[in-house]
This record gives C-alpha cells, sequence and structure tokens, in this order.
C-alpha cells in the first residue's frame, strides 16, 4: 500500500494473550481505538487448537462487524515464539497454546474469517507495545524509546523511529544469579512474599493490598525498585534511549514503586524520562496496527 492509500482502508487491531483476546477498529491516522466496537474474551491456552481459534475468531468477528471485507486489514500482536512472517504459531512448552504448534494460524483464521490470507498480518507484543505508546501514547515526542512490561514475565522492547523490535532480555539479560525476569515477574512477587512471611498470595495485586500494614509486603516493594533500577540502569547505558515505558499488570500497582523509581534512576541518568503506559493492554492494538506506518516513509508523522 501507498501511504495515501493506508488510510482509506479499515484496520482491526487485535492482541492475544496468554489468557485473553482483544479486538477493535483501530483510526491509523488518529491513534484512536473505537472502544463502542472493542470485544474481549477470556481463552484458555490450554483448549484444543479448533477451542482457541474459534474464540479468537468470534471475539475478531464482532470488532469486525458491518466493515467492508475486502478493504480490511487485521492486525495481530501475539507473543512468540511465532513465526510473524509465515503466521505459523512455534509456542511449545511454555505453559500456553501447546495446540496450536505448528498451525498456520494466518489460513486457519483466514478460513474463519473470509478473508484473503493477505488481509492478515502478525506482531510481536513486546513490539507492538512500545510501538503504541511512541506512535500515539507516552512517548509520542520522542524519538528512541524502550518499553517495559511487567507481569507474568519481563517483556523488552526498543523502538528507534521509524523502527520497533523485541529484544528479549527478560531471559538474558543477568541480575544476581539468574535473569532479570526471575527477579521482576508476578512469580518473584510471590516466591518472596512467601519466603519472607511464610504465607502465600494469589497475586500481585493482593500483596498491594496488604502493603499499608504489612512490612513484608513493603519489603518486598522495596526490593522489587532496587532490582528493577539495576535492571534499567543498565538499559540505559546500553540502548541510550530517551524515554522508558512501563507497561503490564505490575503496573496497576505503580503507586508503590513508581514514584521511588523514578527518584532512583533520575540521580543516576536524569535525561532519560520514566512514564507509564498510556493506554496500558490497549498499547498492542494500536501498536499491532502501527506497523503500517513504519512502512512510510521516514519523515512521516501521524497527525492529531
Amino acid at each position: 500500500l501507498k501511504p495515501n492509500q493506508r488510510f482509506m482502508q479499515t484496520y482491526i487491531g487485535v492482541d492475544v494473550g496468554g489468557s485473553h483476546i482483544t479486538a477493535a477498529p483501530v483510526n491509523l491516522n488518529k491513534g484512536q481505538i473505537d472502544e463502542l466496537r472493542l470485544y474481549r474474551a477470556s481463552v484458555n491456552p490450554h483448549a484444543n487448537a479448533n477451542d482457541v481459534l474459534n474464540t479468537w475468531a468470534q471475539v475478531i468477528a464482532k470488532a469486525m462487524r458491518d466493515v467492508y471485507r475486502p478493504d480490511c486489514l487485521l492486525c495481530i500482536a501475539v507473543p512468540g515464539p511465532f513465526d510473524y512472517e509465515q503466521g505459523i504459531c512455534l509456542m511449545q512448552h511454555v505453559n500456553k497454546y501447546d495446540a496450536l504448534y505448528g498451525l498456520n494460524i494466518r489460513q486457519e483464521l483466514a478460513k474463519r474469517l473470509a478473508l484473503g490470507s493477505h488481509q492478515i498480518m502478525f506482531r510481536n507484543d513486546a513490539e507492538a507495545f512500545i510501538e503504541g505508546e511512541m506512535r500515539f501514547g507516552a512517548g509520542q515526542s520522542f524519538q528512541k524509546g524502550m518499553g517495559i512490561t511487567l507481569g507474568t514475565g519481563l517483556g523488552t522492547s526498543l523502538f528507534e523511529y521509524p523502527q520497533a523490535q523485541d529484544l528479549g532480555l527478560g531471559i538474558t539479560h543477568p541480575l544476581y544469579d539468574g535473569a532479570a525476569e526471575d527477579y521482576l515477574s508476578t512469580r518473584w512477587f510471590l516466591g518472596r512474599y512467601l519466603a519472607l512471611s511464610q504465607q502465600a498470595v494469589t497475586g500481585v495485586k493482593e500483596l498491594a493490598a496488604r502493603h499499608a500494614t504489612d512490612r513484608y509486603a513493603q519489603q518486598v516493594f522495596a526490593e522489587f525498585v532496587h532490582n528493577l533500577t539495576l535492571v534499567l540502569s543498565d538499559f540505559m547505558d546500553i540502548y541510550h534511549p530517551e524515554i522508558i515505558v512501563l507497561g503490564g499488570n505490575i503496573t496497576q500497582s505503580a503507586e508503590l514503586f513508581f514514584p521511588q523509581l523514578k527518584q532512583q534512576l533520575a540521580s543516576y541518568s536524569p535525561q532519560v524520562t520514566i512514564r507509564l503506559s498510556v493506554f496500558h493492554e490497549l498499547a498492542g492494538l494500536l501498536g499491532a496496527v502501527g506497523l503500517e506506518l513504519s512502512k512510510t516513509p521516514f519523515d512521516f508523522i501521524p497527525k492529531h
């Protein structure tokens, strides 16, 4: 597509997570999601392939309702391992979607949605997150930024205008006797609190609710800030971003760690801006569609 043709199309942004799918039409020119036609559904990541694909297709079909399908482009953010060019799922032994391993998801969805295979594209979810935030959200006025998603794992991505890439540093960047993800994920929060208090909690949200009166919860969050500061200061030295954008489920408790994190990082590298995600889980929808913008000339900037 030529740049002036892109805005004539209807774009459907889709975000596939480990236990959910979200889809909605996206206005590529304005960077806006049509929230009146936004649909979500829970997905059983351990279900058989047909059940998973049918659930995905049902949600996407709702978002596509009343859309002229020959002009529709479906842009899907999905976690790896995945062959994004060919549309083939490579997830295996990662506690989700094992039943999809080896399947051509592009062909499967095209068949269920009555679309041509050329109308479906895929993007890494970490890439999509930082693309959405840099194009339309927290990093809009910057040229180079890092995306950090804090949740079941540690997502890392880099945007350097006009391209975004997944860095995969959560499992490769060293920290203490393991990798960064081992000390910055939900499982670390739960394991560390259990080790300190001998009590189990179900998630970071429950731990955050105890923070005001529980010294062990307070210690866990303090250690988390220290760990995240170490990792982000390393990333600053390596990648020299202008901005770092934090997202993911753990940032729902940002009031317990974000002010301290900003303070510590400001003393380390005051020229780097640290911000929370503007769009949160919807950044992936914008970033999936935003892949089209990275194909435009370097001087193209979306109007707002």
